[in-house]
C-alpha cells in the first residue's frame, strides 16, 4: 500500500488577521488532516511554532485571542533604536506562551522567516530560542525595534515572503496548504488622507508579494477579513467577539475547501 504525500502548511502573515490561523488549523485537526511540516511569516510564525511545540492551540487562543485588551500595553515597552516598541517585554510574553522552547524542541520541522534590513533579502531562521525568532519575524519596521543577530537586523518577514510555501517545499513536502491573509475585497476604500494612502501602498505591495510566495501551493486559504479592517480600529482587534469572529472566518474558508485538501493525501 502506498504511503500517503507528505504534507506541508505555509501560514502567511497579516498582523490581527492572523486569528483566522487558528480556526484553519482547527478544521485540519478535526477532519485529522495530518500537517508534517510547517513554515510561518510574522503572525503566522507566532501561530506554526506554537502548534509545532504543542500540537493544539488552546494555550495561544487563551493568551492571544482572549486576553484582555486591556492588559496589552504591558507587552509594549518604550524602544529608541529603530522603533517605537523595544519589543523586550514582548519577547518575554512569547517565552511565556511558546515556552521557553528552541527549533531543536518542536515536534512538526518548523521554518520562520525574517527580513534582514541591511541586505532587504528574506532570512530562514530554524535554530535557536523560538520566541527570538518570532519576535523578529513581527518586528513591523518603525513600531518595533529590529533584532539583531549574527550581524543582521531582523524586521517582519512579511515585507519579503508573506506566506513561505518555498520553505515547506524545502522541508520535503509533497503537497502544500498554504493561508494568505491578505484579501482582495480589502481595497475598498477611495478616498484618502496621507496615512491612507502609505497604509494602501504598503498594503499593495504586500498583497501582489504574496501571490508570488503562493507559487508552488495546492490549495490556498484565503479568508476574507476585511470587514474587520474598515469597521474596526485598532484596539477592537483584541476584543474577543472580535478575535472569535476571525477564528470563525478561518474556520469557514477552510470547511470550504476540505473537499480539495482530502484529496492531497491520495
Amino acid at each position: 500500500m502506498p504511503s500517503r504525500s507528505k504534507i506541508g502548511l505555509a501560514l502567511g502573515s497579516g498582523g490581527f488577521r492572523g486569528f483566522a490561523h487558528i480556526g484553519v488549523i482547527q478544521v485540519l485537526q478535526e477532519n485529522n488532516i495530518p500537517i508534517d511540516c510547517i513554515s510561518g511569516t510574522s503572525i503566522g510564525a507566532l501561530v506554526g511554532a506554537y502548534f509545532s511545540i504543542h500540537s493544539d492551540l488552546d494555550l495561544l487562543e487563551k493568551e492571544i485571542v482572549l486576553n484582555n485588551k486591556e492588559k496589552l500595553p504591558t507587552l509594549f515597552d518604550l524602544g529608541f533604536r529603530g522603533g517605537l516598541v523595544s519589543g523586550r517585554k514582548f519577547e518575554i510574553f512569547l517565552e511565556r506562551v511558546l515556552g521557553r522552547k528552541n527549533f531543536s524542541d518542536c515536534r512538526l520541522p518548523l521554518k520562520i522567516v525574517a527580513t534582514d534590513l541591511v541586505s532587504g533579502q528574506a532570512c530562514t531562521l530554524e535554530q535557536g530560542r523560538l520566541a527570538t525568532a518570532v519576535r523578529a519575524s513581527t518586528s513591523v519596521p518603525l513600531v518595533f525595534e529590529p533584532v539583531r543577530s549574527k550581524g543582521r537586523l531582523l524586521v517582519d518577514g512579511g515585507l519579503s515572503n508573506p506566506v513561505p510555501v518555498n520553505l515547506v517545499q524545502e522541508m520535503g513536502a509533497d503537497k502544500i496548504i498554504a493561508v494568505n491573509l491578505y484579501h482582495h475585497h480589502e481595497f475598498v476604500e477611495k478616498r484618502f488622507n496621507l496615512p491612507t494612502v502609505a497604509l494602501r501602498a504598503t498594503r499593495i505591495a504586500v498583497h501582489n508579494l504574496s501571490k508570488h510566495s503562493l507559487r508552488g501551493a495546492d490549495v490556498v486559504i484565503n479568508p476574507d477579513t476585511s470587514a474587520f479592517i474598515q469597521t474596526n480600529r485598532y484596539k477592537k482587534y483584541f476584543d474577543p467577539p472580535v478575535a472569535q469572529a476571525l477564528i470563525d472566518i478561518g474556520r469557514r474558508e477552510a470547511k470550504r475547501f476540505l473537499p480539495d485538501i482530502k484529496s492531497l493525501l491520495s
